[in-house]
């Protein structure tokens, strides 16, 4: 295990880890890869499509939205979400039709199976590394694969990593254009619906909007496009991941650092 988890940061590296998580979960995702992609690349499939999935979840709970369309991205959770998304996720790997993500392939993932009242001192103690009684995304993925990362070390990489690859951030992109079009078709459904439920000349013009809505082919075209979306970056995540925008690739001297 790397020594000192719980090392305290020094005011510089304090207001750099706050900067980091203040950003969305997804680029505080993004960020702990770009440092420890040496390390954990193998788990960006289960960071991506288990961890980060599974914490937008709980962020929703926390903000009573229930459609995907009316959510924000959050950066952070309190205690008691963070007890509420771990309580999920030990569920999630617990369903048989799950059980890829309980393979070997993902055994650093694997969260350890706590108490509530065990699993709130660890998350006050441990987990939250500014102390701000909130749990981001970056402090969860530190604590989850602290055998190869610590805060300490990882301020100190982010701050000497070079910038996202532009093919990863391009695929990037891409995602969120598709998501945001995903978004767009999910509220104007969603208002014709509310229409549709009136009565007289406005209901039946929605009710006939809707109707042409659903036979059309955009959700099926919108969702092929998500998963196309999707593969893209991980493909790209793959392939360019740990190589910095300025550097053609690592080598050895740079390895620690990206």
């Amino acid at each position: 295990k790397m020594t000192s988890f719980t090392e305290k940061l020094d005011e510089a590296g304090l207001n750099f880890f706050n900067d980091i998580a203040s950003k969305p979960f997804s680029e505080q995702c993004v960020s702990f890869l770009n440092a420890y992609w040496n390390e954990v690349s193998s788990q960006a499939e289960f960071i991506f499509s288990v961890g980060l999935e599974h914490m937008k979840k709980a962020d929703m709970h926390a903000k009573g939205v229930s459609l995907i369309h009316l959510y924000e991205e959050g950066n952070d959770v309190d205690f008691d979400i963070g007890l509420f998304f771990y309580e999920q996720l030990c569920k999630f790997l617990d369903r048989p039709e799950n059980a890829h993500w309980k393979g070997d392939e993902f055994a650093m993932s694997q969260p350890e199976m706590l108490t509530a009242l065990r699993r709130k001192q660890e998350l006050r103690e441990k987990v939250d590394v500014n102390f701000d009684g909130r749990v981001s995304m970056i402090e969860y993925l530190l604590y989850q694969y602290q055998d190869v990362a610590n805060p300490a070390d990882f301020v100190m990489r982010s701050m000497t990593a070079g910038e996202e690859h532009p093919e990863i951030a391009k695929a990037r992109h891409a995602l969120d254009d598709v998501t945001q079009r995903i978004k767009e078709y999910e509220a104007e459904k969603t208002r014709l619906e509310a229409l549709a439920e009136g009565t007289g000349v406005k209901a039946l013009g929605a009710k006939n909007m809707l109707a042409q809505l659903s036979s059309s082919p955009l959700a099926e075209e919108l969702n092929k496009a998500l998963i196309t979306a999707e593969a893209a970056v991980r493909i790209a995540t793959k392939k360019f991941g740990g190589q910095s925008a300025s550097s053609g690739g690592l080598d050895d001297d740079n390895s620690a650092s990206g």
